[in-house]
């Protein structure tokens, strides 16, 4: 079986991290996949099991510079060890082919062991094929030095680009202005969503003894480093909204809010028990099934899924 290395890193969010698994999921159907995983752990969150998961030293961004979190490492020894692991790893598993999630188009502050990890390829292996995963829209405003640079990166090192998105909908000439650039063939996977669940968690557990009639909310916000307005501005309009609308909000606040925040959410909400504030949730699919209304901050992952479930979203 061909042997498949799969790198994500997650700097401020885990949008790229829910795509980055249900992408290995899949591939691990066909192939012997390595999930090399960069970011913080996410307490709930699964990983595929079918995949063998490798988890560097976590590193992620925070107002703009890298962090360690607690580890008792300095950044610099971090990243000295995560590139020496990357290499070990490549050696140890001598993959048929390299996959990085949104490298060179993103991730450029990881030059640092992502140059090194492609340029030992090239050396012991020069028929592995490197390939970058896309989503369908970069997320960048047009900067020709930075294009210059991705241009750069994809013609000296990528055979093959996997965007994904649906060529009826969004190119990726439409998301790349010097796209005809790019010497790598480029091929549209169509959208990456996660699989509904449709039965697998009773009604009643998910809202608690609610009345089928009560209007359900809910809302969330990704990882949670961003969108805390919109939770508040929420919680607000709670108490107007009873006025003439029942309802009850589950309220997700991301694995990366700061405790703080989250402890001002749940001052706000006081003792209205139809508000329920939780970190994270592995069932949101199954919430958006079964909620009335998504609130949310509409990013790729949560679009998907809004399309997937038929969620009414706001």
């Amino acid at each position: 079986m061909k042997k498949i290395m799969f790198y994500c890193q997650y700097l401020s969010g885990m949008g790229h991290l829910v795509r980055s698994s249900e992408i290995v999921q899949s591939l691990a159907k066909y192939f012997q996949v390595y999930f090399i995983v960069g970011g913080p752990q996410i307490p709930g969150f699964e990983l595929p099991t079918q995949v063998e998961v490798i988890r560097l030293p976590a590193l992620w961004l925070e107002e703009g510079k890298f962090t360690v979190g607690s580890s008792p490492f300095t950044v610099e020894e971090v990243k000295a060890a995560r590139k020496n692991i990357l290499i070990a790893e490549c050696d140890r598993i001598q993959p048929d082919c390299l996959i990085t999630e949104f490298f060179p188009f993103g991730r450029h502050k990881l030059l640092f062991e992502l140059i090194p990890l492609v340029e030992h390829l090239k050396k012991i292996s020069p028929k592995t094929k490197i390939v970058s995963s896309l989503r369908d829209v970069i997320g960048k405003e047009s900067d020709p030095e930075e294009e210059e640079i991705i241009c750069n990166l994809m013609n000296r090192y990528f055979d093959l680009l996997l965007f994904h998105a649906d060529s009826r909908f969004q190119t990726f000439s439409d998301s790349f202005a010097r796209h005809q650039e790019i010497l790598a063939e480029v091929i549209h996977t169509g959208f990456v969503t996660q699989l509904p669940k449709f039965t697998s968690t009773p009604f009643e557990k998910l809202w608690s003894e609610v009345s089928l009639d009560t209007v359900k909310i809910v809302a969330s916000i990704g990882g949670g480093r961003i969108g805390y307005e919109v939770l508040e501005t929420l919680i607000k309009s709670s108490a107007i909204l009873s006025r003439k609308l029942p309802h009850v909000m589950k309220i997700f606040t991301g694995s990366f809010m700061p405790v703080e925040k989250v402890k001002q959410l749940k001052k706000l909400a006081g003792d209205r028990d139809n508000i329920q504030i939780e970190t994270y949730t592995p069932q949101l699919l199954e919430y958006m099934q079964t909620a009335d209304i998504s609130v949310s901050l509409g990013g790729y992952n949560t679009t998907m899924n809004i399309l997937s479930t038929g969620a009414v979203p706001l």
